[in-house]
């Protein structure tokens, strides 16, 4: 499974350095994609937000009305931690996966419902993390995300442009 997985990461790499490409002598550039990809142990591939700053990550999927299959949010932290997050202003139910420095699921919470009345819970993981995955609702299950599995992360064109860690941004 993990070779299938790398296998993932080489092709998302490669597709999106084609797409930040010029098309031809006259034609403007395209603009990167802002958004990351992550592959799940299934091999599904999702476009991922990067939540890398205080008010991303405290903003998250707040005031969403959906979220795709094929989407998700990383939240990457500065360093390991027990980062908990709740579901304030969240319009729709997710699953959390809370990852290490090697992206494998050390935590998950699933089917988080929106936070109904103040105050609202929050979750923490039972392991310190460095980055948090949310998805829509049920996707963990059924993408076999769960504890132990591992994800690959091919961060967004502009974060390797300007010189991103690879250690923080790929696996």
């Amino acid at each position: 499974m993990r070779a299938t997985i790398m296998g993932v990461s080489l092709a998302l790499a490669c597709v999106g350095a084609l797409v930040a490409a010029p098309a031809g002598g006259d034609a403007a550039p395209v603009p990167p994609d802002p958004r990351g990809q992550i592959a799940l142990p299934s091999g599904r591939v999702l476009d991922v937000e990067v939540a890398d700053t205080p008010l991303e990550i405290q903003r998250g999927y707040m005031f969403r009305e959906k979220i795709s299959d094929n989407e998700g949010m990383v939240f990457l932290f500065p360093s390991a931690g027990f980062h908990n997050f709740w579901m304030k202003n969240c319009k729709v139910a997710l699953d959390i996966a809370w990852l290490d420095e090697t992206w494998r699921v050390v935590h998950l919470e699933e089917n988080l419902p929106p936070c109904a009345a103040d105050p609202c819970p929050s979750w923490a993981p039972l392991k310190a993390a460095r980055y948090v995955l949310e998805v829509r609702a049920g996707l963990a299950s059924v993408d076999g995300l769960r504890p132990g599995t591992t994800v690959v992360f091919v961060p967004p064109a502009s974060a390797v442009e300007q010189g991103a860690s690879a250690d923080d941004k790929r696996h």
